[in-house]
């Protein structure tokens, strides 16, 4: 079975369906990712990552991009546990909904703000000093940081193609950021939050059941500790 935006990433046969939400399942730098915590989980369980390819490709309200990748995701159909790590956890609740039994990772609240400073770092890395107010758009940030990529990235030899691939995928993760923002932790009663050795639980989680484990949030995903927490056997 294939769900677009959705990987499955263990227990084809399983019995119980678990979604995993984050920007990507592709290896960033040391950061485990859904993948690594899969093979931890119940062998009854059917685990499905979201990836890049759920993410809107072209601009949009983000609210509304919301509400396709949740109606994209019904397929998925009866849900037993949400997982959202990082600024996933909002989408995560939403997708939840009450519904499921929710698991937090390092839950961070997302701002407007947020998908600025995300901008600005990414900017960073060309080597490139960022200049766009705290106000400013998802789209006017992508359009921004394509420009510097394409000079930057240019002037390196870097082909376009590749540019190209690398814009594409930064303004992916800034309308994410958004529809994360859009969404929202407020309201959010999860069944578990685990927490990385130095993770700060954000405020609007403060009254959530915790679990904190002596990792990095690096290594947060690859806990065989972590998975027997989020979905015990049956």
């Amino acid at each position: 079975m294939s769900i677009g935006g959705w990987r499955l990433l263990g227990g084809a046969s399983g019995t119980r369906t678990v979604a995993a939400v984050d920007f990507t399942l592709a290896k960033v730098r040391a950061q485990a990712n859904f993948a690594d915590l899969a093979p931890h989980l119940p062998p009854d369980c059917a685990v499905w990552g979201s990836d890049e390819t759920g993410w809107p490709a072209a601009p949009g309200d983000a609210r509304a991009h919301v509400a396709e990748w949740r109606q994209r995701s019904a397929a998925l159909g009866n849900v037993h546990a949400v997982l959202g790590f990082c600024a996933g956890a909002a989408l995560a609740g939403d997708l939840a909904a009450r519904r499921a039994r929710l698991v937090l990772f390092d839950p961070v609240t997302v701002a407007p703000g947020t998908v600025v400073e995300h901008y600005a770092a990414a900017v960073r890395r060309m080597g490139a000093e960022p200049d766009a107010p705290p106000d400013t758009g998802v789209e006017d940030l992508a359009e921004q940081y394509a420009v510097v990529a394409r000079k930057a990235l240019g002037e390196q030899g870097v082909p376009d193609s590749i540019t190209a691939d690398l814009c594409a995928r930064v303004a992916a993760n800034l309308r994410y950021l958004a529809m994360c923002a859009a969404v929202g932790l407020d309201g959010l009663r999860p069944d578990l939050v685990v927490l990385s050795r130095d993770h700060g639980l954000p405020e609007a989680l403060r009254d959530s059941p915790r679990l904190r484990l002596d990792v990095s949030q690096e290594q947060l995903l690859a806990e065989p500790a972590a998975a027997r927490a989020a979905v015990p056997p049956p």
